[in-house]
Formats: C-alpha cells, structure tokens, sequence
C-alpha cells in the first residue's frame, strides 16, 4: 500500500515566512499597548500598580526571547539557541500566574466594575490557556523541528489579542455590534488571520497542514469562542467573577 510522502522539514523560504511572522507578533503586541498608553496619557497621567509591571516584564520576556530565538536558528546558532530555549521553563509558568494575576487584581482594585468590564476576565483568562500549554508543547517537542517551530509560532500568535484589539475592537464593534459570534470577530481578527496565514504558508509551500498545526488552531480557536460565550454570561459567569474580585 502506498505511505503518504512525509511532511517537507524546510522550504527555502521558512526562513523569512518565520521571521515575519514573528515581526508582526511583536509589532501588534507593542503597537497596541503603545496606543493604549498614548490614550491613557492623553487624560491622566501614567501610573500602573506593581502587579501590572511583572505581567508586562513577563510577558515582554517571552517577545524578547521569541525574537532571539528566531534570530540564532536565522544566523546558525544552533547550539545557543538550545541553551536559551530553557529560559521557556522559567517564564513560561510566570505567564501562567501573571496573566490571571493581574486580570483578578486589577479588577479587585476597582471600586465597582461594570458587569462588562468582569465578564471580559474570559478573554484574558483564555489567552493564558491558548498559549502557554501550545508554547510548552512545542518546547517539549523541540526535537521535531516541524512541529516544535509551528507550536511556537501559534503559541505566540495566541497572545497577540491584547495588542490587536485595543487598536481594533471598538471600530469593529461600532460596526458589527453585539452578540457571542461578533464578539469573536471583534476581539480576535488578529490572532485569526495569522493563524490562517500560517496554514496558506503550508498549504502554498508544502501542499498540505502540519498536524501540529491543526492542532494548535482548533485549541487557539476553541479557548477563543469559550471566552466570546462567557462574556456574555450575565449569570453563572459573572457571578464567579464577582465572587473572584471580591465584589
């Protein structure tokens, strides 16, 4: 019986696919908190607590390490590229904890959220489980070349969310309005699109999807479209939330 031909380990143009990808991560996560800040700056002055300075440092580790990561294995550097890949182990776990952290905290801290602003903890709490347990996979799967580079990038794809929606979630939600589905497409039309290109790169490059990629999609998109459904729970859910905040 005829085996399938195996999936294509590189193609002469991984190298720069990989590199843009990771070009617009970074360039989506620090564009939108750039905004933010300028918008924040525009009525108070800039004052964040503590627990949002660890997040920040955290979750800026990962981008940093991310980008020198993709620049040893561009220059082959190999071997330190390995030796750096175990700081994943270290900061990894801190993006697990800083992530619900500083979303119950800073809830806490609020004299009386509006219900809207405590229902939408499921889209931070779901961009903590999106990606850390891909990024983990892939680094435990560093061995297989293929899959450890796909479940890296959708990891880091998965926590684009922040950066693209506070450029983009108010102008779409002037535009598509309420609702579980328009919420998704309103919240996460970044973290979409890139998903989707990565699979157009495959698909373009080696005629068909990496497991590992289907894989990282239907997870990314299942936490997606439970957080855009919790939002809207003005019962169970927000009573949690209530409850987690202390109010």
């Amino acid at each position: 019986m005829a085996t399938r031909p195996r999936f294509p380990l590189f193609h002469r143009l991984d190298r720069k696919a990989v590199l843009v990808c990771t070009a617009i991560v970074f360039g989506a996560i620090a564009s939108g908190f750039i905004y933010d800040m300028a918008v924040r700056a525009s009525f108070n002055p800039l004052e964040y607590p503590w627990y949002v300075h660890v997040h920040a440092l955290t979750y800026s580790s990962w981008l940093v390490l991310l980008v020198w990561q993709v620049t040893m294995v561009r220059t082959g550097n190999i071997e330190t590229h390995k030796r750096f890949g175990r700081l994943a182990l270290v900061i990894l776990p801190l993006m697990l904890v800083t992530g619900p952290m500083v979303a119950i905290m800073s809830r806490e801290a609020m004299p009386d959220p509006d219900p809207g602003n405590l229902t939408f903890m499921s889209t931070q709490f779901t961009n903590v489980l999106g990606c850390v347990p891909l990024l983990f996979a892939g680094y435990l799967l560093r061995r297989d070349p293929a899959t450890h580079k796909r479940l890296m990038l959708m990891g880091s794809i998965a926590i684009t969310e922040p950066g693209f929606s506070r450029i983009l979630h108010h102008p779409l939600y002037e535009w598509l309005g309420d609702g579980v589905a328009r919420y998704y497409f309103e919240t996460y039309p970044g973290t979409l699109l890139l998903m989707l290109a990565v699979a157009a790169y495959d698909l373009r490059t080696r005629g068909r999807l990496h497991p590992a990629w289907i894989f990282a999609f239907c997870w990314v998109f299942a936490n997606e479209w439970l957080a855009s459904w919790l939002y809207y729970q003005d019962g169970f859910w927000l009573s949690w939330m209530r409850a987690l905040t202390g109010h």
